[in-house]
């Protein structure tokens, strides 16, 4: 099965790049007696549409038929498909793609006392991860040889938990949902643009009401895009 993927790819990634879209990935495999080839295909720029994988499912067919010798053992079900929000990241260029994003790591061994890790992905060099995680009320950078990964794919969430003032001026003027400790104009939990940072208060605006919340009071903020 490694060589059908290894003809697949190298078949299929020059056409695709020059048409705009990367191959994430090719799985070859058994499902209910069927033998299915999934390429799983994403857009280099913006999201792929269900208009886009029509016309991929055409034109990666037309490839497929196009290889001598037929790779393939027996008839099979071609699955053409994005990679999804939670996609895995299996190729030093996913990692690439990935920076600056929020995934979830599984170790084949423990690193620092523990054997998986969630966090920003803040750079790829060298074979190694490096992680922005939130622990005990504070960021940490991790590195993690990609050796020692297990499983990495890209995490659902992708908030990201303000606590020092970089994080505040990186989330400015961006969606924010803030937790206080105490009420503030009769509520604890607000959601909304941060539009302005000082050194004791955020200013969140939210439904054209603006409200200044102390940074004593905050319990928890993050950026996120899904409220």
């Amino acid at each position: 099965m490694a060589k059908v993927i290894e003809d697949v790819q190298a078949i299929l990634e020059p056409v695709l790049v020059k048409k705009g879209f990367d191959l994430w990935d090719v799985l070859y495999e058994k499902q209910e007696g069927d033998f299915v080839l999934r390429v799983l295909v994403d857009r280099v720029e913006g999201e792929i549409n269900m208009d886009d994988l029509v016309m991929l499912t055409e034109i990666i067919s037309e490839e497929l038929d196009s290889i001598t010798p037929d790779p393939f053992p027996q008839a099979y079900l071609l699955d053409v498909s994005s990679p999804g929000a939670d996609r895995e990241l299996k190729q030093p260029q996913n990692y690439t793609w990935a920076v600056g994003k929020f995934i979830e790591v599984e170790l084949s061994a423990e690193l620092f006392g523990a054997d998986s890790y969630i966090g920003q992905l803040v750079s790829f060099e060298d074979d190694q991860l490096t992680l922005d995680v939130f622990s005990k009320s504070k960021h940490q950078l991790i590195d993690i040889p990609l050796a020692n990964v297990k499983v990495a794919r890209l995490s659902i969430s992708q908030d990201r938990i303000l606590v020092s003032d970089e994080d505040y001026d990186w989330a400015l003027n961006k969606l924010v949902h803030v937790s206080t400790y105490q009420k503030i104009d009769g509520k604890k939990e607000f959601s909304g643009e941060l539009s302005r940072v000082t050194e004791d208060d955020l200013v969140v605006i939210e439904d054209e009401n603006e409200f200044v919340i102390p940074r004593r009071a905050v319990a928890q903020a993050r950026q996120s895009n899904d409220f």
